[in-house]
């Protein structure tokens, strides 16, 4: 006979409670947390954008960047075949330096992924030479009856340092308005001489180079005599600061205004001279024979 509230002396079988199955979910779950940054999503296969690089001056600061898009990162970028101009190197999928030889380089480059996934594209890399520097007086081409001014400008500058000018014209026709020569924009140290029917100017840009096209300085001529047209000659000596050497020290010399009239014959009342012909001027100091 059983007695209710005894002792039941046979011991129900032990479970374990749900706490160490919720510990090795949690586990299970930070471990693959951190691997989940090595997994390789299906997305957009690994490629090449774009099919051009940049174009190099040569013996200028050259940036060229290849841009890779899909797979998985990080990307490695090397060059299968051809070859890069000298000065220029291959970083990280950048081009880099300064090339030191002109022409059209053709290149392959590939690009692999961390998934051992590999594209290559064949690209050409152009390297040209540098327009020349160029030294122009902007006056008019027509005859004048007051007062005009001329502007002198340099074009296709590359980290112009210094400018040396002289110009000349013939004293007869025009004079030199008084002030002189004034500077084309602030930030120019100038100095200038004028003689009869002669300008010099030195000029020097304060901190920053000039490049592109700049107007150096402008001055007034006043016709002695008019109408006449204004003719000039000009030599200009160039500093620069640019790695090309066929540019850090350049001599220019030129001629600016309408030719003078050429005759058949000299007319008993004019006859034609050598002084109608726009004359070279000296060089200025320190220029060398050329």
């Amino acid at each position: 006979m059983r007695t209710e509230g005894a002792n039941d002396s046979r011991q129900r079988p032990y479970q374990a409670g749900p706490a160490w199955v919720v510990s090795l979910l949690v586990t299970l779950a930070l471990v693959l947390g951190a691997c989940a940054g090595d997994l390789a999503p299906r997305g957009e296969a690994l490629r090449l954008v774009g099919r051009d690089v940049p174009r190099g001056i040569l013996h200028e600061a050259y940036d060229g960047t290849f841009h890779a898009v899909g797979g998985l990162r990080p990307y490695t970028f090397t060059i299968t075949s051809g070859a890069l101009p000298a000065g220029i190197t291959l970083q990280n999928g950048v081009l880099r330096g300064a090339p030191t030889e002109a022409g059209n380089f053709e290149l392959t480059v590939e690009v692999s992924d961390a998934n051992l996934s590999r594209v290559s594209q064949t690209y050409t890399l152009q390297v040209t030479v540098a327009p020349p520097t160029r030294f122009v007086l902007d006056a008019p081409q027509t005859e004048v009856r007051n007062a005009v001014t001329v502007r002198a400008n340099l074009e296709e500058a590359r980290a112009v340092t210094a400018v040396r000018s002289v110009v000349t014209w013939d004293p007869a026709l025009f004079q030199l308005a008084e002030g002189g020569p004034v500077a084309g924009r602030n930030g120019f140290a100038l100095l200038w001489r004028a003689g009869e029917g002669e300008l010099q100017v030195d000029l020097a840009p304060l901190g920053k180079t000039l490049d592109g096209t700049v107007e150096l300085y402008r001055f007034t001529l006043v016709p002695v005599a008019p109408p006449v047209r204004v003719q000039a000659s000009f030599a200009a000596e160039v500093l620069s600061s640019s790695l090309d050497p066929d540019r850090q020290h350049e001599y220019l010399r030129g001629v600016v205004g309408a030719a003078p009239r050429l005759r058949t014959g000299p007319s008993p009342e004019e006859p034609a001279t050598s002084d109608d012909l726009p004359q070279q001027p000296d060089s200025p100091e320190g220029d060398s024979n050329q």
